[in-house]
């Protein structure tokens, strides 16, 4: 089996390009693993610290248990003993003696991001990497969400992190790793990435921004020798574990509005916006992701604060209705499959499923 090749991304990142890293690939290639290692190397070597970003502070807990034992049962770093306490972790050279007491120094740093307004307030000294594992979540994942204005939070805590550090010419590195589970994210959105990408190595944001999609060359072969792999066989979702590929569900309903279409009115929910447009003649309504400019018809669903306003929902409601006759009837092409999947949210306020 093949594992995940760092050298191969780090080399690619010189000064700011690349800075803000994204790494989608299949599970068990050792994403995690070679990066983790690598950190620990860098506090060894350098004294460089690093932090882990969670969701939410119960998976903060959950991930610094053991959060060291699987590079030390690997082999990798026996010489050391570690410790995570308080939202740290530690690391100290195995003392000779049993009885003399660890050398401890701080290594890394955790961090929830839901609670990033106290995490201003905390010092972070000589960090460099910041990770931010499992950034996509499944869209069938009922149990788990992103937040509310998620890249904004994340934008926080990173200044956070890193304003108080040295500024000759600092070097920094941000790294969310991550399933092709579900197109869309708003670490995609908001790169404007609306399809699947291409396999390999793509810049973004002026070239500040690197995208892996990493091209799987054992599926097969991972499919075949894990239990999983067996238990998956055949089924959409081993194409995502192991081929990691997005689940963009039928795409039947994925079309260009043509140039006969006339736009109707727009709506804006959360921070995006939906061209609504007629095709008369073919008898589609066409869902596009921009508004035209000086569209004076234009409908918000959500307030200034991101929540519904749900006065503006009911006085627009004949609105929504139409559209979600039109949606029942097979009536709706969306431009793509990013546009589709966060257009179905609107539709939900009046019941679509």
């Amino acid at each position: 089996m093949t594992f995940y090749d760092w050298q191969a991304t780090f080399s690619r990142q010189t000064g700011t390009q690349g800075e803000f890293c994204i790494v989608i690939g299949g599970k068990g290639i050792g994403k995690t693993f070679g990066l983790r290692m690598q950190c620990v190397r860098d506090f060894i070597n350098k004294g460089s610290r690093f932090v882990e970003l969670c969701r939410t502070k119960d998976e903060c807990k959950a991930v610094m248990v053991g959060y060291f034992d699987r590079l030390q049962d690997c082999g990798y770093f026996t010489e050391y003993v570690f410790k995570t306490e308080k939202n740290a972790g530690y690391i100290a050279l195995k003392p000779a003696d049993e009885s003399d007491k660890p050398n401890w120094k701080l290594c890394c740093y955790f961090v929830a991001l839901t609670v990033f307004q106290r995490e201003k307030k905390r010092t972070y000294s000589n960090v460099k990497r910041v990770i931010f594992d499992e950034a996509i979540i499944d869209a069938k994942d009922r149990y788990h969400r992103y937040l509310p204005n998620e890249f904004f939070i994340l934008a926080n805590i990173l200044d956070s992190i890193f304003r108080e550090q040295p500024n000759d010419k600092p070097v920094y590195r941000v790294y969310l790793l991550g399933n092709s589970c579900n197109l869309v994210n708003p670490y995609l959105q908001h790169l404007g990435v609306n399809t699947a990408p291409r396999y390999g190595y793509s810049f973004y944001n002026d070239k500040h921004t690197l995208l892996h999609y990493v091209e799987p060359t054992d599926a097969a072969e991972r499919e075949q020798n894990t239990l999983v792999g067996r238990m998956l066989t055949g089924t959409a979702e081993s194409e995502m574990v192991f081929g990691n590929k997005f689940d963009v569900g039928n795409e039947g309903d994925i079309a260009q509005k043509p140039s006969n279409a006339k736009f109707a009115y727009g709506l804006r929910y959360l921070s995006r916006e939906f061209g609504i447009w007629h095709d008369l003649k073919n008898g589609y309504i066409y869902v596009t992701d921009k508004i035209p400019k000086g569209s004076k018809s234009t409908y918000a669903l959500t307030k200034r604060d991101k929540t519904l306003d749900y006065a503006l929902i009911q006085r627009n409601s004949n609105l929504m209705k139409a559209l979600a006759n039109i949606a029942w009837a097979d009536g709706l092409r969306y431009q793509d499959v990013a546009t589709r999947e966060t257009f179905w949210k609107v539709l939900e306020l009046v019941g679509v499923r």
